[in-house]
């Protein structure tokens, strides 16, 4: 790829099936595009560069066989399913700029075991790690204020999880369908009727 590359635009590489990986860590590349690479089921490494600034959303929709991604600390934005149905997907490391996961950023990935969210981030939108059903930890940093309604819903391999007081909003069902979840450290000020915690959750409410 050209050293002086500005932008991915959207749909440029999308349903490209025979690509197998991408290098970008020479560039000046800032921006990917929706649908950049959306479709492309053979990919399975593509490197960015620490230019790089914003993925739109879909734009790696359906990389089947990705398995890994670094997103460098230049990243503020990742628009809405721009991971999601990444069914390989089993380690990704997120930008320690980045302030919002937003609505189904990884939804889906189905190989996906373990997500540190770094301290930057104050939001995680709806359904951002629905059907994440490998997912066994998560760790949410004090940052958070809001999980959006199914942010974690259907991460049946989830076995606890610890929410930070500094959360005062949780979205309808955040946690609905996780079956193995046994264990929820909780602010006290948060309704727990409907989020979706099974029956067998022990609920540990911080105060």
């Amino acid at each position: 790829i050209n050293s002086s590359i500005k932008e991915i635009r959207s749909s440029a590489f999308k349903d490209c099936k025979k690509l197998k990986e991408l290098s970008f860590s020479s560039t000046s590349l800032i921006r990917i595009g929706s649908y950049a690479f959306a479709g492309c089921s053979s990919m399975e490494k593509i490197s960015l560069p620490s230019s790089l600034k914003f993925i739109g959303f879909f734009s790696f929709n359906k990389c089947t066989s990705l398995k890994e991604i670094i997103i460098p600390s230049s990243v503020t934005k990742i628009d809405q399913f721009a991971f999601s149905d990444c069914s390989s997907l089993s380690q990704i490391t997120i930008s320690s700029s980045l302030i919002s996961i937003s609505l189904h950023a990884f939804s889906k990935c189905i190989s996906l075991q373990q997500v540190i969210i770094p301290s930057s981030v104050t939001s995680i939108e709806s359904s951002a790690f629905e059907g994440c059903s490998s997912l066994k930890e998560i760790v949410i940093p004090s940052s958070v204020t809001k999980i959006g309604y199914s942010s974690f819903y259907g991460c049946s391999s989830l076995t606890k999880i610890s929410i930070p007081k500094s959360v005062k909003e949780i979205g309808n069902n955040a946690f609905a369908n996780c079956s193995s979840l046994t264990q929820i450290f909780i602010p006290s000020s948060i309704n727990i009727d409907k989020i979706g915690l099974n029956s067998n959750a022990k609920v540990i409410l911080i105060e």
